[in-house]
């Protein structure tokens, strides 16, 4: 004879015995099991419908962006993207609330949990909003991006959303956030004055990258130092001199100098100052200011503004000629500056214009 020895006491029979006892039960958390049904129908069905949005309004979205240049479309692709499970957890919990009503202290475990699906929902949108505002400018700005401080600025606006996010959760919570605001108010005045230096320069980065008083690659003069920007980070700037060495400034204290950028020039304006011999007649002498006119008008960017002859010396005659290169490289503005003194000398040789010459003269005996 077989006998089936049945353990009753073990894990699977308890298991057993709460499922049976559950199935018969009148209600569960509130809700009879009819109830529990049509609120998993309307959780699933609620989950099913977000899905679906979710994947009909990229695709669409994804067409349209194809077809445009603007960036608000990308920008609703990257949040639609960015829709997290927390978002389909709270859809369900909504749809499993409207059919069944939890006990005290279910209901608060409820509403604690669709606050933490929404909070983490808004984490995701909110790193979706910074890494494609960063990105943008970035991908606007390619030349001017440095990857240090770009991050260091996507990482401080990251904080403060989350610190605002984290904040209302606590206030959905119940927690009395006013003497949590007034503490990390009084933190942050001690932790500012501990760190004010670091804290200045790292203002004085947010500010360079923002307003752009130079970028990576700009001639500037600081005071009496010049040189090529080569980088700039979240504390110092760094500058490589004409001579070689690199010269590193606080980011403070280089904002707070007068700066000097050589590559925003749009023009330079150039003043020659022109001696002609003494004994120069006057048909000579009202030929140089025609002279620079039509060498001057002859050259590429280049503007004449006044050429006249403005008195005399011992020396000789004296000329000032004022012209204006219209060209923002300094190569091609010292170019132009030579060709117009070459073209001059040539047609002041051709007329027999003579410049001036300084001759030695002899010192009385005696003199030092």
């Amino acid at each position: 004879m077989l006998m089936l020895l049945v353990d009753t006491t073990g894990p699977l029979a308890r298991a057993a015995e709460t499922a049976d006892r559950l199935m018969t039960a009148d209600t569960f958390l509130g809700g009879t099991p009819e109830r529990w049904l049509q609120a998993a129908a309307a959780a699933a069905f609620g989950v099913a419908v977000l899905w679906l949005l979710r994947a009909i309004t990229e695709h669409r979205l994804a067409k349209l962006a194809e077809q445009t240049d603007t960036v608000a479309d990308d920008f609703a692709i990257a949040l639609v993207r960015g829709i997290r499970t927390s978002l389909f957890v709270f859809v369900a919990l909504v749809g499993i609330d409207a059919f069944i009503t939890f006990p005290p202290p279910a209901d608060e475990a409820v509403r604690i949990v669709k606050i933490l699906a929404l909070v983490v929902q808004g984490f995701a949108w909110a790193n979706v909003g910074v890494a494609f505002w960063l990105g943008q400018w970035a991908r606007n700005n390619p030349q001017q991006s440095d990857r240090t401080t770009i991050a260091a600025l996507g990482f401080g606006v990251r904080v403060a959303l989350w610190t605002l996010l984290v904040l209302l959760a606590l206030q959905n919570y119940g927690v009395n956030i006013t003497t949590l605001i007034t503490g990390l108010g009084v933190g942050g005045i001690a932790i500012a004055l501990a760190v004010q230096n670091v804290l200045g320069d790292l203002f004085a980065a947010l500010s360079i990258v923002l307003d752009k008083p130079f970028v990576v690659g700009d001639y500037v003069v600081v005071d009496k130092l010049e040189g090529t920007i080569e980088r700039v980070g979240l504390k110092t700037t760094r500058v490589r001199s004409l001579s070689g060495e690199q010269i590193i400034f606080s980011n403070a204290d280089l904002l707070k100098s007068r700066i000097r950028n050589y590559n925003r020039l749009e023009s330079r304006r150039y003043l020659l100052q022109t001696t002609v011999a003494l004994d120069t007649d006057t048909v000579h002498l009202s030929r140089v200011p025609d002279v620079f006119r039509q060498v001057i008008e002859g050259q590429p960017y280049v503007t004449l503004q006044r050429s006249h002859l403005v008195g005399s010396s011992l020396t000789g005659h004296e000329y000032e000629t004022a012209f204006v290169v219209n060209h923002t490289d300094n190569n091609v503005a010292m170019d132009a500056r030579q060709a117009i003194l070459l073209r001059v000398y040539s047609e002041f040789a051709r007329e027999g214009i003579r410049l001036a010459s300084v001759e030695a003269v002899p010192l009385p005996r005696g003199s030092a």
